[in-house]
């Protein structure tokens, strides 16, 4: 899309704000512990969304002169959720590349977690070590002095600010909200985000390798948690299409979706919709 995305500049900024809130709230005791960490979780989910975004250069569009705040605000996020914006851009853009091929395709490990529960945990920490890993295991020859620097400080920003504030808090209950929040909204965003719209894995194609999972009426009231990822074949199809326009692009071409045989299909159920 050609427009400068400020709607996910704003959502950035009061991700940034409400994660920093939950803390300091927490360490001074206005919410317990597991208030804290349902909270942390639900941020870090909505934190991928703008990463994912600035991956795509969806957030400055056509406007190049604007691409350091698109950066930026990929850089912001991406220690919220314990990801290298450098190593997840490349990482992404093979995904796109090469949906569902078992030999090309990075996230092709995620259809370990159809082998069930207790391979979600295990299949989702391989997962953010791919992401984390990637540039340095494939592009490290390629990658500028420049990128090389800011990868690794990413990497270490990510880890420190977390010990540090641990370190601060000195109690028990942070490291619990530290870790179960971000595993909260890390497998979230694994599980809806990254495997749930490509199984069954077998397909590639244009418009057979992402689903569209539409949620039931009664889920809808609370459908807006998702950011519009449960369709995430409006993104396959179209990656500079902003998140906050996937609903009204899908109600558009439903029909030609179904025609070309796209699964659209019930977010829990998995079954064709009408």
């Amino acid at each position: 899309m050609a427009k400068f995305a400020w709607p996910t500049v704003l959502f950035v900024a009061f991700i940034i704000v409400a994660y920093i809130l939950n803390l300091l709230l927490f360490v001074q005791g206005g919410l317990a512990a597991w208030q804290s960490t349902l909270i942390m979780g639900a941020l870090t989910y909505f934190a991928y969304t703008p990463l994912h975004e600035a991956v795509h250069n969806n957030i400055n569009g056509k406007h190049k002169s604007l691409k350091w705040l698109n950066d930026l605000c990929g850089h912001l996020v991406a220690p919220l959720i314990a990801v290298s914006y450098i190593s997840h851009r490349y990482e992404h853009l093979t995904h796109h590349a090469f949906t569902n091929d078992s030999d090309k395709d990075p996230d092709i490990i995620m259809q370990g977690m159809q082998k069930g529960p207790h391979a979600v945990l295990f299949v989702a920490l391989h997962f953010l070590w791919i992401q984390n890993s990637y540039v340095a295991k494939h592009h490290w020859h390629k990658a500028s002095r420049k990128e090389r620097t800011i990868y690794v400080a990413e990497i270490a920003f990510s880890l420190g600010w977390r010990v540090a504030f641990l370190v601060w808090a000195g109690n028990l209950s942070a490291v619990i909200v530290v870790i179960a929040g971000f595993l909260l909204g890390g497998m979230f965003t694994a599980y809806w985000f990254a495997y749930r719209p490509h199984l069954p894995y077998n397909k590639q194609g244009r418009y057979v390798d992402t689903a569209s999972m539409v949620a039931p009426k009664w889920l809808k009231p609370v459908e807006w948690f998702w950011l519009g990822q449960n369709l995430h074949t409006i993104h396959h199809l179209f990656p500079r299409i902003p998140f906050y326009r996937y609903h009204s692009v899908f109600k558009q071409i439903k029909p030609i979706l179904q025609a070309y045989g796209t699964p659209v299909i019930g977010i829990f159920n998995r079954k064709p919709t009408p």
